[in-house]
């Protein structure tokens, strides 16, 4: 009886970390595959890598950070720009395809 018990409990936890395990793979493959895009804050040029805005020569923003409208400085958070105080805005998805490698 506490052989049976024990191979039942053990079956149990080895089914529970198999699915820890299996969940936590998926979310590292979903989390690699996720591509990064950076948008111009002036134009909205759409762009795979960072760099700068052929057309404006203005630094592109990562999608989902936060710029500055007026000096166009970057950040991670939202609140005011340090360098002039204006409130920052959200850069959002494109609508448009101006995707560009």
């Amino acid at each position: 009886m506490k052989t049976l018990f024990a191979a039942i409990i053990f079956c149990t936890l080895s089914l529970g970390a198999f699915a820890q395990q299996a969940n936590s793979t998926s979310k590292a493959t979903a989390a690699k595959t996720t591509a990064a895009s950076y948008r111009c804050p002036v134009c909205g040029y759409t762009a795979t890598k960072a760099g700068d805005c052929p057309k404006d020569k203005t630094t592109l923003v990562k999608v989902g950070d936060y710029y500055c409208p007026e000096c166009y400085m970057t950040s991670t958070k939202a609140g005011k720009c340090s360098m002039c105080g204006v409130p920052m805005k959200k850069m959002e998805a494109s609508t448009s395809n101006t995707t560009k490698q």
